[in-house]
């Protein structure tokens, strides 16, 4: 059974979600000439799981039919309460190579959970050695698969609309700890700088190429770039400068050019790292919810801060502590009119859409620029 909280239901009763939606986008634009702030919501597979009670992850990822058979469900039960579907009912079976791949990083499936990308070695020489490898490798033959290629025609052939690719990924701080154990990477900053130093240099040359033709593939010549970097709290100020920083630095040069779109999310702790991602020109962000908005703001004057309701808080707080948390962010980050209230991360699971609802109904009441006294 999905989970459609009772308590917050009745709260909400009086909530209009086709009316609140049609504000939301007249609200879009940045600046404090809208009605109040925009808001959003971003559930995942991992959210899916626990609303539905889904009994087999393995079947998710393996059974496109069963998949978009779930979507549709899910989107029936949002549409009803909440007034927005989230989720392709028609989703893809196969998918181009991604950056981890070619340094022989492989998701692992695991009943239960969502996958896991697995690292591929704690032996220097035998890293080195897939370094060399990664170098070698033609892109333009590898970044595309058989299987993916089929399956492109097969849509275009339906007239089916086609993906634009190329558009961002995982930065390099969970990319690193991803194709290597987080623990290796750090001792290897330290025992093997010189490798870690390639591993870095190949990374960034090599994300630029591989997403230069995934771009021209499919048509994409829209610059811009998103980036999710979890693990960027694991470096600290130092070692990001040199092993992320320069990564991202050729990235964005290359795909997000002068005033494109720059995004970072991060669930994690990075406050630290505030100051070298505004250099970086990151102007579109949404961090962990340990990143009080009043910080970001200071460090990010200008930029679009997406946050910072604290996911557990949505899903377990009282009524009162939610309301209280998204007055408290709009007071810090939202005067300017570059704010969009939503959670600092994705939506987390176990969040039901009774909660949603009152998360949409406070930001209507709670956050508004055409209100005397409020931002």
């Amino acid at each position: 059974m999905p989970i459609i909280e009772p308590e917050f239901m009745a709260l909400t009763a009086d909530l209009d979600v086709a009316a609140w939606w049609a504000e939301n986008e007249a609200c879009a634009q940045p600046g404090r000439n809208k009605p109040r702030c925009p808001a959003s919501f971003s559930p995942d597979d991992h959210w899916i799981f626990e609303f539905m009670a889904v009994p087999s992850t393995l079947r998710y990822y393996h059974d496109a039919d069963y998949r978009n058979a779930l979507h549709a469900e899910v989107n029936a039960i949002t549409l009803a309460h909440v007034g927005r579907a989230f989720f392709d009912e028609d989703t893809w079976r196969t998918t181009p190579k991604r950056i981890e791949n070619l340094f022989g990083c492989e998701f692992g499936y695991h009943e239960g959970s969502t996958p896991w990308l697995m690292s591929v070695t704690d032996d220097p020489d035998e890293f080195a050695a897939v370094l060399d490898r990664a170098e070698a490798t033609d892109l333009r033959t590898w970044s595309l698969p058989e299987e993916y290629l089929a399956e492109w025609e097969e849509r275009k052939a339906a007239g089916k609309p086609l993906p634009k690719l190329g558009t961002g990924s995982r930065g390099p701080a969970t990319i690193m700890t991803s194709v290597l154990k987080p623990e290796i990477v750090f001792y290897w900053i330290y025992d093997h700088p010189d490798l870690m130093r390639r591993f870095r240099d190949v990374l960034a040359a090599k994300m630029v190429e591989f997403n230069r033709i995934l771009r021209e593939f499919s048509g994409n010549d829209e610059p811009g770039w998103w980036i999710t970097d979890d693990n960027s709290a694991l470096f600290n100020r130092r070692l990001y400068r040199e092993y992320c920083y320069p990564v991202l630095e050729r990235v964005l040069a290359a795909l997000a050019p002068g005033d494109a779109r720059r995004y970072q999310h991060s669930d994690s702790a990075m406050g630290h790292l505030l100051e070298q991602q505004y250099a970086l020109g990151i102007r579109d962000v949404n961090y962990g919810p340990t990143v009080d908005a009043a910080f970001i703001r200071e460090q990010m004057p200008d930029a679009l801060i997406n946050g910072q309701m604290p996911p557990m808080l949505l899903r377990n707080g009282s009524p009162e502590e939610i309301r209280a948390r998204v007055v408290e962010d709009f007071d810090k980050a939202g005067g300017n009119g570059l704010l969009n209230v939503t959670t600092a991360g994705s939506l987390a699971a176990g969040t039901g859409v009774g909660r949603m609802r009152w998360f949409m109904q406070t930001v209507q009441e709670c956050c508004r620029y055409d209100a005397d006294g409020r931002g």
